[in-house]
């Protein structure tokens, strides 16, 4: 579990270079794609199924009560965005990209974080 962790850290620290670099190829990708019926679902399912490979980590990590509210976020909220009407979610969201695009860099900054702190966690 720890191995999935770890690629899902390395992933945001993927993403964090990517908004650092050109903020605008990540908001690009997200208006194309996050607006979509299969983006809730899939996104909702995968943060379901993102939950277990947290809360199993946690156990051997250096932090395991934070990877363990770390896995109940990640289940509460892909519970939430699974009941969402899809017209409320891609509202949602489509606030969302207008609040952060001005502030892409510090989002990159901040995945990087997360990111990082995941791999360190769980290493």
């Amino acid at each position: 579990m720890n191995f999935v962790i770890m690629l899902f850290g390395a992933v945001l620290v993927i993403i964090a270079i990517i908004l650092l670099i050109k903020p605008e190829i990540g908001f690009d990708f997200a208006r194309k794609h996050f607006l979509s019926k299969g983006f809730q679902y899939g996104g909702s399912v995968f943060s379901v199924a993102l939950a277990a490979p947290f809360y199993f980590a946690s156990a051997t990590s250096n932090f395991p009560a934070l990877l363990e509210i770390f896995a109940l976020f990640s289940l509460a909220g892909g519970v939430i965005c699974i009941v969402l009407p899809p017209e409320d979610f891609r509202s949602i969201i489509s606030w969302e990209l207008r609040v952060f695009v001005p502030y892409g860099r510090v989002l990159g900054i901040w995945y990087g974080l997360i990111g990082g702190f995941l791999i360190y966690a769980v290493s």
